[in-house]
């Protein structure tokens, strides 16, 4: 992190590119376009850097416009796809998850912390969770989810202190985890337990159970999780019935990867770890 500093201070930092990129992840599924003062709004910019950044996006393919208002184009997919296509890390994972999907018809994940949030990097659905949103690429917040939970409970007390001091951290249902003490009291017991379970955190009715996949110096790298509902299945036999398996997956994928070095470099590429 303090490498980062230092290059922002340098002139090696090229800042146009970091605000084309900032530009590009201002949109979201809750605002997939967005008019110019929005664009600047949401991300700091004076409304005419951030027109120029959207104007030099257009041009290049990146972004569309309807009417007014801009939007991504699906040329942005190319450079989430160059990071999945480069690592494998799908390939090797999919299997997997699909065993689990097919022995407890939940979804299962793997996902890596970029930022403040998890990212999806692997995706086995079920047609019995049809309405949980992930995908390759979907992002969620790290503190409302099982893999989140793992991958936050891995970090040092510093850099935890660090993230619990950069809120505010939005509620999504009743019972989200919102106050940084409450959030730092489940990552405990996360670390204590040895893997993550939530329920109503992100969505109501959707329950999760999660473990850390680790490299050969026993490092979490990733954190995968079975994903269910409470009409089909409550949190106690969901731990029962999941956590062993999961583990077994956990290791299956950590064994992966140690034969693939250049995949470990790809998942640990956030600078916390």
């Amino acid at each position: 992190m303090n490498e980062s500093k230092t290059i922002k201070d340098s002139g090696d930092f090229v800042a146009a590119l970091a605000r084309g990129l900032e530009v590009i992840q201002a949109f979201t599924a809750e605002r997939p376009e967005m008019n110019l003062s929005e664009v600047a709004a949401v991300t700091g910019m004076a409304p005419a850097t951030a027109r120029r950044c959207l104007l030099t996006l257009k041009e290049l393919g990146f972004v569309g416009m309807n009417g007014r208002r801009f939007l991504l184009r699906p040329k942005v997919l190319a450079l989430g796809s160059a990071f999945l296509m480069s690592m494998n890390l799908r390939q090797v994972a999919q299997p997997f998850l699909q065993d689990l999907v097919e022995e407890f018809h939940d979804s299962a994940s793997l996902a890596v912390l970029d930022g403040n949030d998890v990212v999806y990097v692997a995706h086995a659905p079920s047609k019995e969770t049809k309405g949980f949103r992930a995908g390759v690429g979907y992002r969620s917040p790290a503190y409302a989810t099982s893999l989140g939970h793992v991958l936050l409970a891995s970090l040092s007390e510093p850099l935890l202190r660090e993230y619990l001091r950069g809120g505010p951290f939005p509620t999504y249902t009743s019972k989200t985890y919102s106050d940084p003490a409450d959030i730092a009291r489940a990552l405990e017991a996360t670390r204590e337990r040895g893997y993550a379970r939530i329920q109503d955190q992100f969505e109501y009715g959707v329950l999760a159970v999660a473990v850390p996949v680790r490299d050969a110096n026993g490092r979490t790298v990733a954190a995968v999780n079975c994903s269910s509902n409470i009409a089909r299945v409550d949190m106690d036999e969901l731990v029962k019935t999941r956590l062993p398996r999961l583990r077994e997956t956990a290791r299956q994928i950590s064994l992966a990867l140690e034969r693939s070095p250049s995949l470990i470099h790809s998942v640990m590429s956030d600078p916390r770890f």
